[in-house]
């Protein structure tokens, strides 16, 4: 029974069989007593039970009986309570030895599944080496298959010639037609030199200093090509005092003396800039007496050259004469682009002598007829009074009235006239002045042709703001002028104005402009723009606390995006498109998403390698889609930006939900919470980098930063707070590929119009137009970044952080104003919803209001509405198409 029990302890079904054994004894004795009946132990024979009747057959012998029983029951109950201690202490054993193998049991277990996850863990290891391997030995053969750069041999760079060193002026006829190719030494200025300048620290043709000449030299200071070496620079600049007060003018002979004893003239004035820049516009501007003194072959910059016969084009350079502020935006200056066309056509002031040659008779008569034809041309001619000029004026149209009363005429016409001069001095200033007031005020400048030399003729394509005629054609500027659609109107005078504003509009402009003429013609490249160092919320002291690698994880070898690849291209090749278009000359950036497309045909060409074809080229439906990236450009990738604010638990969701994402390069968290993150956080590997970046200041502006961690083209902006699935992100990529200079993203908003007020109005209501992508979950090509912090003006950052709102409805002003495209919508997506998240700018009451005041805030500074309508999305190509069985879709949900 022992033995039985001992198998049966530890089980219900046990512990009822030993009820039963105790029952089963105890029972029948009882019952015996009761009913006065005995049964005789099986060890007792017949006659002891014979004797045991006779004796309760006997009153007397009850008793004793009775007390026989209670003996004999008491053994048994004695033997029962053995047997219980018995079975208790080997229960208690047993106990004791389930709970030990339990322990054995629980400690194998950890060891095992401790076991299992570092064999997944070197499974993933050995599953990521093997990717790396074949990823390293892809690369090896795309580099293979690219033809090397060749060594760049640079001129052997020449010191700068010293005292005793001085090298012979050339002849006059040498001189007369000097170009850069014979008359400037380019070992100076080899191509990764950078362009350095180096300005003489005093101005030539003053006894003393002027606060102009201060301004112009303390402004070249300033720029990117200054150096205070003059051993190691390309250009001398020599600042030419103003002199306009006869107590500080020097005699030309004076003049030349300081010029040629100039400490690195060399005696010949080579690689030496002439600077004379009016400053302050008049209707008696002196200029530099080139004619008179000896330059040797030094390039001049100045606004007139006297009867242009000493102007050598492309050596010498044609300034205007700069009317605006030192530095600063120009915006506030600037003219509204609309309405077209205004109250006058055509507009022309201008005063003469009595002395005017026949040409000037002749246009004279001509405008007085235009006038007399149709009500909106509006034309002043006054005669000058005798003796109220010199005799350098004769034949000149002067400038009437002041900056203010011509302007206030400019801004109500839609075009005005620019004569030339027909004297024997031609004064090419009074015509720069008509020019950067037009372009100011938004009236399209009609040049009779002539002449004058309009300002950077050789790098500016004036042709795309102004309108050149010849002089003949005067009679007919009335019908002529006429036939100009409004859609011309106003591409002139956006264009017009692109280039008053960059080029023209303030002192510093014109500086800028002039070296970077020189700059160009010596096909240097731009200084590049910089990109924000990244600065980690992390410390040495407080290093990050990581979760286990994620085996979802997809590794792949980081692809970064080619940079300063097409330096020379740019500055040489494609140089007036750089100039003629926004942003301008004046930075080299990275990449651009204008860069020429590749013909369909190069990868099969030996032309270009580094492309993921669909089926190799022979193309394929979901499956084969899903192994290769395709499009028109080399394979790439793009990386994760994310703005948060104090939801530590929903940008972890956030970044784990980006675990297995393809052409992921990394993630780069913008921390904008003033406090650091919490030492208990745990940040996800979801097999690609995460930065997490420390900003100055809480601003939504530090959402379009261009970090320097930040090594792909195509960027994926999106909020802590939405979520979005991989097939999405994905097919958005894809249409930015093949629309990589648009805002390519999810949830479309639009400008709308209130007729009541006249403004524009913020409008997140469902449309079949739209002509914003919000940037909470959009793409968009990191060119934009630098234009973004580097180029739009500060006016625009500066309300955003007043707001703290608008930055998307800024990058979507910048980029349509940029490219004149409207945005790309993609899926059917149109709001983001986050129930966990604790706060959203967008629930405050103002936010639409605020939105609302944005816009027309940024039309007044762009001087228009850029934003553009579009009417449709983007899904993929057999989204909703009917498939065989053995086909799939690209993407099985959008």
């Amino acid at each position: 029974m022992h033995i039985l029990i001992y198998k049966l302890k530890d089980s219900s079904l046990g512990r009822l069989v030993v009820s039963v054994l105790v029952f089963a004894l105890f029972v029948p004795l009882v019952t015996h007593y009761y009913l006065g009946k005995h049964t005789v132990p099986s060890e007792r024979t017949p006659m002891d039970h014979f004797q045991t009747r006779s004796k309760l057959d006997r009153p007397a012998g009850k008793f004793d009986l009775l007390l026989d029983n209670i003996d004999d029951l008491k053994y048994q109950v004695d033997e029962l309570q053995r047997i219980k201690l018995s079975l208790t202490n080997e229960l208690r054993e047993l106990e004791g030895k389930k709970n030990r193998l339990l322990t054995d049991i629980s400690t194998f277990t950890k060891k095992a599944d401790g076991t299992r996850i570092q064999a997944e863990h070197y499974h993933s290891d050995v599953v990521r080496a093997k990717r790396e391997l074949e990823l390293i030995k892809l690369a090896k053969v795309r580099a293979n298959d690219c033809p090397e750069l060749p060594q760049l041999k640079l001129p052997q760079r020449l010191t700068v010639p010293s005292e005793s060193e001085v090298s012979p002026l050339p002849d006059q006829r040498i001189l007369s037609n000097c170009q850069l190719r014979n008359c400037f030494d380019f070992s100076r200025c080899s191509f990764d030199s950078g362009f350095p300048v180096y300005v003489y620290e005093r101005p030539l043709g003053q006894r003393m200093f002027d606060s102009d000449t201060m301004i112009i030299s303390q402004l070249l200071k300033e720029s990117h090509y200054f150096i205070s070496e003059p051993v190691k620079a390309c250009l001398y600049i020599v600042i030419v005092g103003l002199t306009e007060e006869i107590l500080t003018r020097k005699s030309n002979s004076e003049f030349q003396s300081d010029l040629h004893s100039l400490p690195y003239w060399g005696g010949n004035g080579r690689n030496h800039l002439i600077l004379y820049l009016t400053i302050k516009a008049s209707n008696h501007s002196s200029n530099f007496p080139s004619s008179d003194i000896n330059t040797g072959l030094a390039l001049i910059a100045q606004s007139t050259f006297p009867d242009g016969v000493n102007f050598r084009p492309g050596f010498d350079i044609v300034l205007p004469p700069s009317n605006g502020p030192p530095k600063g935006d120009a915006w506030s200056r600037a003219s509204l682009q609309l309405p077209a066309r205004r109250k006058y056509l055509l507009s022309f002031q201008a005063m003469h002598t009595d002395h005017v040659t026949k040409a000037m008779a002749v246009l004279r008569d001509q405008l007085n007829e235009l006038s007399q034809e149709a009500r909106d041309l509006f034309m002043e001619l006054y005669l000058l009074k005798p003796g109220s000029f010199n005799s350098n004026e004769e034949g000149e149209w002067l400038l009437w009235g002041s900056h203010e009363n011509r302007t206030k005429v400019l801004h109500q016409s839609t075009f005005t006239l620019i004569a030339g001069s027909h004297g024997k001095h031609s004064n090419w200033d009074n015509c720069h002045i008509r020019l950067l007031e037009a372009l100011q005020c938004g009236a399209i400048p009609v040049v009779l042709s002539s002449r004058t030399v309009l300002p950077f003729n050789d790098m500016i394509d004036w042709h795309k703001a102004v309108i050149i005629v010849a002089p003949a054609r005067v009679p007919e500027l009335n019908v002529l002028l006429r036939t100009i659609t409004n859609e011309d109107i106003l591409q002139l005078r956006w264009q017009g104005r692109f280039l008053w504003e960059t080029y023209l509009s303030t002192t510093n402009a014109i500086l800028k402009t002039m070296l970077a003429t020189i700059r160009t013609r010596l096909s240097i490249p731009a200084h590049p723009v910089p990109s924000s160092p990244t600065s980690s919320v992390f410390s040495d002291a407080r290093i990050p606390v990581t979760s286990s690698p994620d085996p979802d994880a997809v590794i792949g070898l980081p692809l970064e995006s080619p940079a300063f690849v097409r330096n020379f291209t740019a500055t040489v090749v494609d140089r007036y498109n750089f100039w003629n278009s926004p942003p301008g000359s004046f930075q080299m950036y990275p990449s651009s998403p204008f860069d020429p497309v590749f013909p369909s045909s190069a990868p099969f060409r030996n032309s270009s390698k580094g492309f993921e074809l669909i089926g190799e080229g022979a193309g394929g439906a979901g499956v084969e889609f899903s192994k290769a990236l395709g499009g028109n450009y080399p394979v790439e990738q793009f990386t994760v930006v994310i703005l948060t604010y104090q939801r530590e638990l929903v940008l972890i969701e956030s970044i784990q939900r980006l675990v297995g994402l393809q052409y992921l390069n990394k993630v780069v968290v913008v921390w904008n919470s003033p406090e650091p993150p919490s030492l208990s956080l745990r940040w996800p590997d979801i097999g690609v980098p995460v930065h997490v970046v420390k900003v100055a200041k809480n601003s939504l502006n530090n959402r379009f930063i261009p970090y320097d961690v930040i090594e792909t083209d195509a960027i994926f902006a999106i909020d802590d707070d939405v979520e979005m699935r991989h097939d999405e992100i994905l097919l958005a990529y894809r249409v930015w590929r093949e629309n990589r200079d648009r805002i390519v993203g999810f949830p479309g908003r639009f400008h709308a119009w209130n007729t009541e007020n006249n403004q524009w109005l913020y409008s997140s209501e469902y449309s079949c137009e739209l002509s914003m992508i919000l940037t909470g979950a959009a793409f968009y090509h990191k060119y934009f970044a630098y234009l973004y912090f580097h180029w739009m003006p500060q006016v625009i950052r500066d309300k955003v952080d007043e707001y703290m709102n608008c930055e998307d409805i800024a990058m979507n002003f910048l980029v349509s104003h940029i490219t004149r495209k409207p945005p790309i919508k993609v899926t059917s997506r149109w709001t983001f919803s986050c129930p966990n998240c604790p706060v959203s700018l967008w629930e405050d009451k103002t936010h639409f209001e605020e939105r609302s005041e944005c816009i027309n805030f940024f039309v007044r500074v762009y001087g228009y509405m850029p934003l553009l309508r579009t009417q449709f999305r983007a899904d993929s190509v057999l989204f909703k198409t009917r498939l065989p069985s053995d086909k799939s879709k690209c993407f099985k949900y959008v």
